[in-house]
């Protein structure tokens, strides 16, 4: 994308300008498959839950392995709505899915779970792993006190660069200029030159979602001009608080919550199933020595950005040192036998029902079994 002032004048001499920044946008993101299909499987697998058809398989099928379950943000309401509602969950909805993973199942760490993969152990169904992406002030602040008071560990993978300069990650800068946009009309160059007139939903998402699809592969240089020529058309009226931790957050954490385990999720939050080669090195490296200086530690845990990854990052992520990468993999539960550089790992559901099944040792087996699809 390339600033569109000069190039259609015309339009940008009709824009209008408001006075008061947009509603936040609501379901911002691209669904993968359609939303009626998932609500219904989704509403079959919490009535597999409430039947108790899910304790019953895993009981009749000997289930065992773990889960990894990935969060993002838990801000409260004020930061929240700065947010892309794909990387939030609200924080009394994680203080009820740790109070019930305290109660009903085992939480352990990724290197309890590395240390059982590399011993050729499957733990017990019902085995969970939590993790965050990002480095979200919120990380700090909220999540780590509710995980501190079940005593629960858990793993903070963090964008280094991103950290830093304590800035907002992409999504969240792009979320935040449609979320306090003062213009209603943006020009997208790519795939293809398009006008949105921003003046409904349907509109704001749809250009929405294909500056999101555009950043998430871009480069450094590329996503920093989209970002900057969005910025420049919609105006925003005001700037997202901080949403990231800085380097002193993270050393505040270590400190009161030494729970929480430290690794690495690139330098610049880039797609390593489109950057390789020195690229790809450089995001793992220079994380790893970024760490090393600020924390004196040796990270040993790595996730992959968009849960995506080429076929030759696998053994530059072993040579870079790490002993585990989480990724989209279809296994879901983890147990002997797993490859540790390529550990599934799945979102957190929302829903309480959602989530005790997924967490139970059923999912994806039952679902598969009865539904074809998980």
């Amino acid at each position: 994308m390339t600033s569109t002032a000069s190039k259609h004048p015309r339009h940008r001499a009709t824009v209008a300008t408001r006075t008061r920044p947009q509603q936040p946008l609501r379901d911002c993101h691209v669904p993968h498959h359609d939303p009626i299909r998932r609500r219904l499987l989704h509403a079959l697998m919490a009535a597999l839950h409430y039947s108790g058809a899910g304790t019953a398989y895993v009981a009749a099928r000997h289930v065992q392995g773990a889960i990894v379950f990935m969060y993002h943000s838990v801000a409260e309401p004020d930061a929240a709505q700065w947010i892309d509602s794909r990387n939030h969950i609200p924080a009394e909805g994680f203080q009820r899915h740790v109070r019930f993973l305290a109660r009903h199942r085992s939480v352990v760490s990724m290197t309890e779970l590395v240390d059982a993969v590399a011993g050729g152990r499957s733990l017990p169904a019902g085995t969970v792993v939590l993790t965050f992406d990002d480095g979200y002030l919120d990380n700090l602040t909220v999540a780590a006190p509710i995980l501190a008071r079940y005593r629960l560990p858990a793993t903070l993978y963090l964008a280094t660069g991103y950290v830093r300069e304590g800035k907002p990650q992409w999504v969240d800068r792009l979320y935040s200029a449609f979320r306090a946009r003062s213009q209603e009309t943006l020009w997208l160059d790519e795939p293809a030159p398009r006008r949105f007139a921003l003046r409904s939903p349907r509109a704001v998402l749809a250009a929405y979602h294909l500056l999101c699809r555009s950043l998430l592969v871009a480069d450094l240089a590329k996503r920093e001009a989209i970002l900057q020529a969005t910025e420049d058309q919609l105006a925003p009226t005001e700037p997202p608080p901080r949403l990231t931790m800085t380097w002193d957050d993270v050393r505040q954490l270590r400190k009161c919550h030494p729970m929480f385990e430290i690794g690495v999720h690139t330098c610049d939050h880039l797609d390593l199933s489109v950057h390789s080669g020195e690229v790809a090195r450089a995001q793992l490296e220079e994380p790893v020595a970024e760490i090393e200086r600020e924390l004196g530690i040796q990270p040993r845990h790595f996730s992959f950005p968009y849960s995506r990854s080429a076929a030759d990052t696998g053994e530059l992520v072993a040579r870079t040192g790490f002993r585990s990468a989480v990724v989209a993999e279809e296994g879901v539960l983890i147990g002997a036998g797993a490859d540790p550089l390529a550990l599934a790992r799945i979102p957190a559901p929302r829903s309480m029902a959602l989530f005790r099944f997924m967490s139970s040792g059923a999912y994806p087996g039952l679902p598969r079994a009865l539904f074809g699809r998980a």
